[in-house]
């Protein structure tokens, strides 16, 4: 059994006014758990960090670590940076938007997809292997936002695509709502933070659909508010956490430091009451 990861976290983007400043610092204290605790081999984890974080390195580094994994293997994905979204166009979204990830190099009009990822994860259920993902970044947001000062206390890791803007200056809305990335085509978004769903992997994600989250100074540096806290719960229970445990106690320290975020955990109802990440060996 291996223990694998690919770390991807984006402050810098080739877009002006997108920066952001604590997804490296989320890649880093990520990293940490990993190989102190859950003891990942050091030479077993993949980092992509700003400018080399673009669309085809991603895309790679996904695909090598679900197909080069082998049965009873436990692998981590790990994204810090911009969520958005943008209007379906193969009409097998029943929200009528498309979720994406931003690397540094976003293209709105090739954009990194959700059927992308959706796809590319589906194929660990052939691999024998576990898969966790956390996704630290927003799918949804306010598009009044006007771009933050670099000294904003807090910002938050959306960008409004140019449809959203084209949408809000002329007064008329893009149809749909939006939905968190990676989950089925024709799954609906449950009014629950835990949600049982049949998908290969366990999901970590940084907010609910309308909500966004918060790349903010926390603990002396910044942080995004969702990793920074379940690397504190990890921490406080050395490890010894199942995946509902993880999810319950960040939710709890979000909420106690005020953030308006709530994350999400999303899985097969048999996954959600396991250790995360395998446990400890």
């Amino acid at each position: 059994m291996a223990k694998k990861a690919l770390m991807i976290g984006i402050n810098r983007y080739r877009l002006a006014g997108a920066d952001l400043r604590g997804c490296v610092n989320d890649v880093k204290n990520m990293e940490s758990v990993l190989t102190e605790i859950y003891r990942f081999p050091r030479r077993n984890i993949s980092r992509l960090l700003d400018f080399a974080a673009t669309t085809a390195a991603m895309k790679a580094g996904i695909s090598a670590l679900i197909t080069e994994a082998r049965r009873g293997d436990v692998l981590f994905l790990h994204f810090s940076g911009h969520g958005s979204n943008v209007p379906d166009k193969n009409g097998d979204e029943a929200d009528k938007r498309d979720e994406i990830l931003c690397p540094t190099d976003l293209d709105w009009k090739k954009p990194f997809l959700d059927d992308w990822l959706r796809s590319a994860i589906d194929r660990v259920k052939r691999r024998g292997a576990s898969l966790t993902v956390v996704m630290d970044c927003c799918h949804s947001g306010s598009i009044t936002r006007a771009v933050h000062p670099p000294d904003a206390k807090v910002i938050e890791r959306f960008l409004p695509s140019p449809w959203d803007l084209v949408a809000e200056e002329s007064g008329r809305k893009l149809r749909g709502t939006v939905r968190g990335t990676l989950r089925s085509s024709t799954a609906t978004r449950a009014p629950r933070d835990v949600v049982a769903v049949d998908i290969p992997e366990i999901l970590i994600t940084g907010c609910r659909s309308t909500q966004t989250s918060a790349d903010a100074y926390i603990g002396g540096s910044y942080n995004g508010a969702l990793t920074y806290h379940l690397c504190k719960a990890i921490r406080a229970a050395r490890g010894r956490l199942t995946n509902r445990e993880l999810h319950t106690r960040a939710s709890a320290a979000l909420k106690k430091s005020r953030f308006d975020q709530i994350p999400q955990l999303e899985g097969r109802q048999t996954g959600l009451d396991l250790p995360f990440l395998g446990g400890l060996d």
